[in-house]
């Protein structure tokens, strides 16, 4: 006589191993895929910021007129915010409009020396008075994400702090949110 063993299906024992698990992988996945889908935001708003300065200069050169780069919480004038949007505008009639992804930081900008609140491109494609820096800082964040360094030639360029390991410099001093 052979003696069969009929078992189709898992103990009690085992389900709760399985979905113990289970729910630890994913209290462990969970806030790593909020910082990843806060970081892409972020890279978001860095490539538009750079399409946006961009743009301002080329249409600049290519109208032969002053054209302003501002924040612009409504899209329409300039008000607001960096981290809300901007507007790339000439002859008070907005050329494009840029809104910013949703997000959990702050957009910050400096120029120097007069602390102009915005960019106006001359038809060289130079800034018309100064040069300046943005950066972007996470909330609660002591050091920025990022941040886009403009010349007064209009030439901008991206720093990514592991290109300074870490931190983010501003000509000879350190940047801090």
């Amino acid at each position: 006589m052979i003696i069969q063993s009929y078992r189709n299906g898992f103990s009690l024992l085992e389900m709760l191993v399985t979905i113990s698990i289970m729910l630890i992988l994913v209290v462990l996945i969970i806030p790593s895929q909020k910082t990843v889908l806060a970081r892409s935001k972020t890279d978001v708003m860095r490539m538009q910021l750079l399409r946006a300065i961009n743009l301002a200069q080329i249409k600049a050169i290519t109208k032969s007129k002053l054209v302003t780069l501002c924040q612009s919480s409504d899209q329409k004038t300039c008000s607001g915010h960096w981290k809300d949007g901007y507007i790339v505008l000439t002859d008070n009639k907005v050329i494009y409009a840029f809104l910013n992804p949703e997000n959990q930081g702050q957009l910050y900008w400096r120029a120097f020396p007069n602390n102009q609140a915005q960019l106006d491109y001359l038809p060289s494609g130079m800034l018309k008075a100064e040069n300046g820096t943005f950066w972007y800082c996470f909330a609660g964040e002591k050091n920025p994400s990022w941040a886009i360094v403009l010349s007064q030639s209009g030439r901008a360029r991206e720093i990514l702090p592991e290109q300074q390991g870490g931190i983010l410099m501003d000509r000879e001093r350190q940047i801090y949110c």
